[in-house]
């Protein structure tokens, strides 16, 4: 049998102090190959306008996944919850590919997720720092997600390289709305097994720059997708 040859889009995490190096490493992570490109917002160093974020993102929106992640999953957003909340609407203005919000924020803040356009994907996300739970709670959780959001991430850390099994079983039921892999060293295999059960996304990082624990270069990811056949 000849397997579909999958599309996996790759999307760069990047990070930085200001909007403009945040824009300067967008670009960097788009001419290296990336599909899109994840601008983690809560990392700037400093308060950020509204404003002075669209005057340096909104040329980025269409291929931006714009992230605002709370400081209780792993997030580095200084303000408090209302005004990272209104960022978001913000951002959301600016009609980016996607938007990530976290599961738990989504059940939350049911009116709010109401009030963001209607066209603006959303992906909804669920991280343990600690470990990987059972499968039968990993899918209750992306099942959760779906309801939420047209993706589903299920982000977990490995602390054996069995716990890959469970989040690439996840990214099996449903490649075409699951994102799950494992952070970490031992979960890196989980990122290159996504890409060949057809995940619709795939974080990478800029050379020497991961965001997240495990994240695999640009540059290798591109190169490990042109050998999924």
């Amino acid at each position: 049998m000849v397997r579909r040859k999958v599309e996996t889009r790759l999307c760069t995490s990047v990070s930085a102090d200001s909007p403009e190096e945040l824009a300067n490493k967008a670009t960097l992570a788009l001419s290296l190959g990336s599909d899109l490109v994840e601008l983690r917002i809560d990392k700037l160093k400093r308060g950020i306008s509204p404003r002075e974020l669209e005057a340096e993102l909104s040329v980025f929106a269409q291929r931006a996944v714009f992230t605002v992640r709370s400081s209780r999953e792993g997030g580095a957003f200084r303000g408090g919850e209302a005004q990272r909340l209104e960022l978001i609407s913000r951002l959301a203005a600016m009609g980016p590919a996607y938007l990530d919000i976290e599961l738990s924020t989504a059940k939350e803040n049911k009116s709010w997720v109401e009030s963001l356009p209607g066209d603006v994907e959303r992906i909804a996300s669920w991280h343990d720092f600690k470990g990987t739970p059972e499968l039968k709670a990993l899918r209750s959780n992306r099942e959760e997600g779906l309801e939420w959001g047209s993706l589903a991430k299920i982000v977990t850390t490995a602390k054996s390289v069995d716990d890959n099994l469970k989040t690439l079983a996840l990214c099996a039921d449903d490649p075409d709305r699951t994102v799950s892999f494992s952070m970490g060293e031992l979960g890196m295999v989980s990122r290159v097994v996504s890409l060949h059960l057809g995940a619709p996304l795939a974080y990478a990082s800029l050379p020497d720059e991961a965001v997240a624990p495990g994240q695999i270069s640009i540059s290798t990811m591109r190169t490990l997708r042109s050998m999924v056949v």
